[in-house]
């Protein structure tokens, strides 16, 4: 009986800790564009005609003009197609040889294989929307469609774009 009145003291100083990133909510309110990473089936298309129909989130062919962007996998793979799109900014190069510019373009994993960065992941039915600067992600769902015809991921995407609307139509009226 004496440990409830501590584990309730343990969880309101722990909901009091400020938080190291801002609330998802408010890291949705910045997010106006979207970029669509290739998908398995070719459900990003769907989603994305759904959502630009929708007008709660702007959809780009231009991965440089985007806010988030949608993929259906994140990790290794995910981080170096990032890398590829948003290049940091290059140091000025003080001699160094063909040899080590080589070395730092084979990005490799632990194993010594190369990273998976095709649209053919294991991420079958798991969206997620992804902060373009920070890396963060923003907003997931998981929405499998039954079969890979066109109509059954048009009804996942549809599904898709109702949550989206959701989290964001929530988001956006609580700001104004």
């Amino acid at each position: 009986m004496r440990a409830i009145p501590f584990f309730l003291a343990l969880s309101l100083a722990a909901a009091q800790t400020p938080a190291a990133h801002p609330a998802p909510d408010a890291q949705l309110q910045g997010i106006r564009t979207v970029y669509f990473l290739p998908m398995p089936n070719g459900i990003e298309q769907f989603v994305a005609n759904h959502l630009a129909k929708s007008g709660i989130l702007g959809v780009v062919a231009d991965p440089n003009v985007a806010d988030a962007v949608f993929t259906d996998t994140v990790g290794k793979g995910f981080q170096q197609r990032m890398s590829e799109m948003y290049p940091p900014p290059k140091p000025v190069a003080s001699g160094e040889d063909e040899k080590d510019k080589k070395a730092e373009s084979e990005v490799k994993d632990a194993d010594g294989a190369g990273i998976r960065t095709s649209g053919l992941s294991r991420g079958k039915g798991t969206i997620f929307l992804v902060d373009r600067k920070t890396s963060h992600v923003l907003w997931s769902a998981y929405v499998r469609p039954k079969t890979s015809s066109p109509k059954d991921l048009d009804r996942a995407a549809k599904k898709i774009t109702k949550a989206i609307e959701r989290s964001f139509g929530q988001t956006r009226k609580a700001s104004q």
